[in-house]
């Protein structure tokens, strides 16, 4: 899958705990009035979401491939299976290196890729190595366009929890959640290298950003 350098992961790696926090803001218990679902509390466990995007997809001359390396305009480019390899470097410890500048997650959350409402693989396959090293299996049983069921979901999962979406439609998520007006971005930035992390306590939202510093070139 994934042929990067080791060395270069590494060094990248190395630097995580030195900035993760881009951002963070508190909010009150309720979400935007017109956002938020009716069969989504407002109020509830304490949990914390994290929300990536799946990493690169095809376009500007470079090509999607499979697990196979065929060929698939629906996978990820080999920069994407790149930061798929090294994901588990943000959650779970290693020996001889620091702590994982991230919770590590007890259910990981991905858009299906099957049935009649699958969409690309990408976020599939950007979590599967993440899954690997968690030895746990990724819930691909939400599909794109079902933000507020994926809400419904996440609030009631084993904690942390870790979804990879689609981009346009993560604000989706966020506004199902509750979580719409805890300052995050109203629309995702055209990155690949952010992690949105949404933590509730007592009833309240809170929301940083941080950055996944995987590669090089990532901020």
């Amino acid at each position: 899958m994934e042929r990067g350098s080791g060395t270069a992961r590494r060094t990248v790696l190395t630097g995580l705990v030195l900035g993760v926090p881009l951002a963070l803001s508190g909010c009150g218990e309720k979400g935007d009035a017109d956002s938020t679902p009716a069969s989504v509390p407002a109020s509830g466990a304490d949990t914390t979401i994290m929300i990536i995007r799946h990493g690169e997809k095809p376009g500007g001359g470079e090509r999607g491939r499979d697990e196979s390396g065929q060929r698939d305009k629906k996978s990820l480019t080999e920069r994407g299976w790149q930061r798929a390899k090294a994901l588990p470097g943000l959650f779970v410890a290693a020996p001889g290196r620091a702590a994982p500048p991230l919770p590590r997650p007890a259910t990981l959350f991905a858009a299906a890729d099957t049935g009649p409402h699958a969409g690309a693989h990408r976020m599939r396959q950007t979590v599967a190595p993440l899954a690997e090293a968690l030895h746990e299996r990724v819930n691909v049983s939400i599909a794109e366009g079902q933000e507020s069921a994926l809400a419904a979901a996440a609030l009631v999962a084993p904690a942390p929890v870790l979804i990879c979406w689609e981009h346009s439609r993560i604000p989706d998520v966020v506004r199902a959640l509750g979580a719409g007006d805890c300052g995050a971005p109203k629309a995702w930035p055209e990155r690949f290298d952010l992690v949105w992390v949404f933590t509730r306590r007592a009833g309240r939202w809170s929301f940083r950003a941080a950055a996944q510093g995987l590669l090089a070139g990532d901020a």
